[in-house]
Parts: C-alpha cells; structure tokens; sequence
C-alpha cells in the first residue's frame, strides 16, 4: 500500500471516508469491513488523496477568529477581548470592542468562544441581509419566504424553489459590497432559477459590478475562513453507500 493512512474503525459507521487534514491522510471505516476492502478502495482514491495533498500545501490558509486581536463583521472593525469571569456565556458589545466571556463552568473555552462569535456575526449578517434581499426583492416585484444564515464551505449562497434564501456565515468578514453581490445573485434567482444570460441580466441590473465582486472572491474568498478552531484545512470523499444530501437547486 503507497498511501500512509490512518486507519480509524467505528461501530455506527456505515461508509467509507477519506479526509485529509494537517497533511494527513484519516480513512474513517466501519468496524465489519475488512482491510484489503478498505484499501482496495483508497488506492482507488488515490488521485483525489495526491491532489488534496499537494493544494493544502500550497493553498493559503486563513487564521481562526481566535487568532486574531480584531476582526471585520459587516464593514465594521471590532477588538476582540476574551474573559471567562461571567455567570452566563454572552458577547458584549462596547463600542468598537467586543467582549466574549465564557461562563466558569465551561471546560471547552475555545469552542466556546468561536460559537459566541459566530453568533453574533450570524445575527448581524441575518439582519443585514434580509433588509438588502427585501429592497433588491421589491425591484423584481418577487418576494422570498425567508433568510437564513449557516456556517457552510460548498457555497456562498443559494436559493430554492420555495423562496428560502441561504447565505454562508464566512461572508460576515467581507466586504459589504461583495455581500452585496452575493445577496443580488441569490434574489436574481427568486425570478430565474437557473444561471442563463436571462439571469445574468437580472443579476447585472441589481448590482452590476457583480463582475469585480465574483473576482474578489474568488481570488480572497480563502481569506473568510476564520471559524475554526484550529487552523487547518480539511478534506472529505466519501464511499460507495453513501447519500449527500442534494444541493439546493441553485447555488453560487
């Protein structure tokens, strides 16, 4: 076998899977499957493991909130200041400096600390775009039924044929005017699901530097990446088996 691994069993798994993280290679298996199965099918991966090895040693990685002494939520710079002297877990906001306090009874303080931050920036980024879809909305003369905010690494928005507007948790470091195109291509969709030239033109008429916004993402997008714990990046195929769930019917 030419691929080193780590072999990791569990009774509850049902499938195959593959992730690559800090430069090494986890195959997660369940317990009844036997090894030659096992690595039959990792040296059928093998090309999928080779080039998701060489782009995490290439690819730039972004720091974790944690690491960093300020950070950007919609177009506003806050000081990040850590306390864990509160009877309750809660961010304050005092002026430009936020505070994250971590009750004493919390033993994993940075999980913690991450999932107060990304609270908070899922709350200012919920409100920030349902208030903009609303306005790029009443252009079109459509309506959408309801905005969500999650944490989410395929896509940086998507629409369904329900009008359930999604945006990933990453664009709250953005700058607004990228948002803004984000939030444009995802309300073009309440009036063209698909991406035609149709579409294109719709999206061009609500923000038409759409352009300069998809290249900035493009080229920074890497940059966003900042709720996570550790700072590494992580990879997962999976096996024979196994069912993703289906992708909204249109994404960016």
């Amino acid at each position: 076998m030419s691929i080193k691994y780590q072999l990791k069993r569990s009774i509850k798994r049902k499938t195959l899977a593959i992730k690559i993280k800090e430069n090494q290679v986890l195959v997660y298996a369940p317990n009844y499957l036997a090894l030659n199965v096992i690595e039959q099918w990792l040296t059928s991966k093998q090309d999928w493991i080779e080039k998701h090895l060489a782009n995490q040693q290439k690819s730039p990685l972004a720091k974790s909130v944690l690491e960093l002494e300020c950070v950007t939520f919609m177009g506003k710079t806050y000081s990040l200041v850590y306390e864990s002297d509160s009877v309750q877990s809660k961010v304050t906001l005092d002026g430009d400096v936020l505070r994250i306090n971590t009750s004493k009874r919390v033993k994993h303080i940075e999980e913690k600390q991450l999932s107060l931050l990304m609270q908070f920036a899922a709350q200012q980024l919920t409100s920030y775009c349902e208030e903009k879809a609303a306005d790029m909305a009443n252009k079109l003369k459509v309506s959408f039924q309801m905005v969500s905010v999650k944490h989410i690494k395929s896509r940086w928005g998507s629409c369904d044929t329900k009008g359930r507007l999604q945006f990933n948790l990453q664009l709250a470091s953005a700058p607004l005017w990228v948002i803004n195109y984000v939030i444009a291509h995802e309300v073009a969709h309440l009036q063209v699901m698909d991406h035609s030239h149709r579409f294109w033109q719709v999206v061009k008429m609500l923000y038409p530097e759409h352009k300069k916004a998809e290249s900035w993402l493009k080229e920074n997008g890497f940059k966003l990446d900042i709720f996570k714990v550790s700072n590494f990046r992580k990879k997962v195929v999976e096996g024979d088996g196994f069912e993703p769930s289906k992708a909204m019917p249109s994404d960016l």
